[in-house]
């Protein structure tokens, strides 16, 4: 497909004309253009929106803000493509053809639906990705196929068929904004699901997460009311904006996420937006902050590379495998997978964990995570 075809630039070159201050993101973005397609060096990120946003007030808010941040290391390099103006299947053509040319696309738009449609672009290439979605409750309503439905592009992804999807992982849930029949449903597909609290407890335990995930989907929804007034359904509960943060940090530094979306605000609540504007324009250069901070993880389980460590066990008939990258002190874990799997659900079967996993194996007990695994690749 011809991507340049379809992209409305009006809006980038209108703020690239501002008089943007040097060492800030305005001065050295540029305009997604069949140059910057064809480079040797792709941009990290290029930031785009389906163009039945081009209305939305908040978009250009979001990218003014984003625009006017400092850009601390000179390497990185960022592309705005603007709206994409075809259909809403030939948006994942087009996302699939940005990931294809090297870049991560950022899709950013008040529609969670379009979490679908960066699923669909991973769909076209077969291959079976992890999907992450920060979110107060799962978006599980209205089974419609379509991936048009703000509350529901999660039924629309698990009924796609062929279905892509090895692994969902929901972080921030708030219980009682989950119906329990929906959680049950995900548990019982072994899907991973982590609570508000048990984030904010232990923030740090979700980096593997992250790390095991190729596509991110934020609802803004998820950060409480007091740090964001511009979300569809403001809580009073939810991620505080350094909490956040921290999350796209910890998105970005994955060297497997290879498409991101943020979603969720209101089109039509006005209240404190510049705040609400300049927060999402933070957790893009967050985001963008881990990406060029990535350290490679090398092949897993190279000896010059990884300590492993084999431990018994008494509930699987072969040993427990773990990793331990030398250079950036990162775990692993090593999963079977049956013969019969081929090579569909190979790349899924090594999976990052943290210490505690390694401690937990030790005191004879199987990881979640590990189970988890396992119970979908046998």
């Amino acid at each position: 497909m011809n991507l340049v075809a379809f992209l409305d630039l009006q809006s980038v070159h209108s703020l690239k004309e501002q008089d943007w201050p040097v060492n800030t993101i305005g001065h050295t973005i540029e305009a997604y253009t069949v140059d910057q397609m064809i480079s040797t060096e792709s941009p990290l990120i290029v930031i785009i929106s389906p163009t039945n946003d081009e209305n939305d007030y908040f978009l250009l808010g979001i990218r003014e803000q984003f625009y006017a941040q400092f850009c601390h290391n000179k390497q990185i390099k960022i592309a705005d493509a603007g709206s994409y103006s075809g259909s809403p299947k030939m948006f994942s053509q087009a996302l699939q053809k940005i990931r294809e040319y090297g870049s991560i696309p950022l899709v950013i738009s008040a529609n969670q639906a379009y979490t679908y449609s960066l699923y669909h672009s991973f769909c076209l290439d077969e291959q079976t990705i992890n999907i992450a979605s920060i979110d107060p409750k799962p978006d599980l309503n209205n089974f419609n196929g379509e991936g048009h439905n703000n509350n529901g592009w999660l039924s629309d992804v698990l009924t796609h068929s062929p279905n892509y999807l090895f692994n969902y992982s929901l972080l921030g849930n708030q219980v009682y904004l989950s119906d329990p029949d929906m959680l049950n449903t995900l548990q019982d597909m072994n899907f991973d699901i982590h609570r508000l609290g048990q984030i904010r407890s232990e923030i740090e335990l979700t980096e593997p997460i992250f790390r095991n995930a190729d596509l991110l989907s934020f609802d803004v929804g998820s950060i409480r009311n007091a740090d964001f007034q511009a979300a569809v359904e403001p809580e009073p509960n939810g991620l505080y904006a350094e909490e956040a943060c921290r999350l796209m940090r910890y998105a970005g530094l994955s060297n497997k996420l290879t498409a991101v979306g943020i979603f969720g605000w209101s089109l039509t609540r006005k209240n404190d937006a510049d705040i609400s504007e300049k927060l999402v324009a933070q957790l893009i250069w967050h985001l963008a902050d881990g990406i060029i901070n990535r350290i490679p993880d090398g092949i897993i389980g190279n000896e010059g590379d990884y300590t492993v460590y084999m431990l018994g066990s008494e509930q699987i008939q072969e040993d427990l495998v773990f990793y331990k990258n030398i250079r950036n002190g990162r775990w692993w874990m090593k999963v079977p997978l049956r013969q019969s799997a081929g090579s569909r659900y190979k790349r899924h079967q090594i999976v990052p964990c943290n210490y505690g996993d390694y401690q937990q194996a030790m005191s004879g007990e199987l990881p979640e995570t590990w189970w988890q695994t396992y119970q979908k690749l046998m």
